[in-house]
């Protein structure tokens, strides 16, 4: 009886995980292809092909949809860039052209791991107003990770000028134009693309590109 009883909890488990995982995987194609303020709950639901009332068992607001999808990549981004951050600060990085690789390694591997959550991130790092419209707690806790995330990019940056790797450089700056690069390749790659196997592989290599020519600007020989 009690393994019968464990197996129907396991079962709904699994079934509220997958249901959840559609919601996500709705909202996140219908925040991409309209945008944050468009965007309504009857469309989330008619994607995921449930229930409008269905989502709100999960996901109370728009609001808490959205940050359940911007969240988790801040915080994978984040959590790389922390890595980044110790490895520097152990005097792991020979050259300042390694750090680069990896900060570009970075932000591939975050692209890989969730595409559509970076595209949602891009659009809504392209319209700052978006976060007006969020809720108080909302607001709060997306711009919260994601300043926490910049002045951790910061940091590398400025560790890395005070150990000799890269030239003396504005790290407000650079972190913005690192940060500007890999978006504004993704945002051109989409508008470009027309398959999704070919738009990777030319984002992967354009970016390596870019890789090539940041290290030559800013790396101290």
């Amino acid at each position: 009886m009690h393994r019968h009883q464990q197996a129907i909890r396991e079962r709904k488990s699994r079934e509220k995980d997958q249901r959840i995982q559609g919601i996500l995987a709705a909202a996140k194609k219908v925040f991409f292809s309209k945008g944050y303020v468009r965007t309504t709950m009857d469309e989330i639901a008619f994607e995921a092909q449930i229930s409008k009332p269905t989502i709100y068992q999960y996901f109370k607001t728009k609001d808490e949809l959205y940050s359940s999808l911007m969240l988790p990549f801040l915080e994978e981004f984040g959590s790389r860039f922390e890595r980044i951050e110790k490895k520097l600060k152990n005097g792991k990085y020979a050259t300042g052209r390694d750090l680069v690789k990896d900060i570009f390694r970075l932000f591939i591997r975050c692209y890989e791991h969730a595409p559509d959550s970076m595209r949602v991130a891009n659009t809504f790092f392209q319209h700052q107003d978006l976060i007006s419209q969020l809720s108080p707690e909302a607001r709060s806790a997306i711009s919260g990770k994601g300043k926490y995330d910049f002045q951790i990019a910061r940091g590398v940056i400025e560790t890395a000028i005070a150990q000799g790797l890269i030239k003396d450089i504005d790290s407000y700056a650079l972190s913005d134009i690192i940060w500007g690069i890999f978006l504004g390749l993704t945002q051109v790659m989409d508008m470009k693309s027309t398959k999704q196997g070919s738009t990777d592989k030319y984002l992967k290599s354009t970016l390596r590109l870019a890789e090539r020519l940041l290290v030559d600007a800013i790396v101290q020989e």
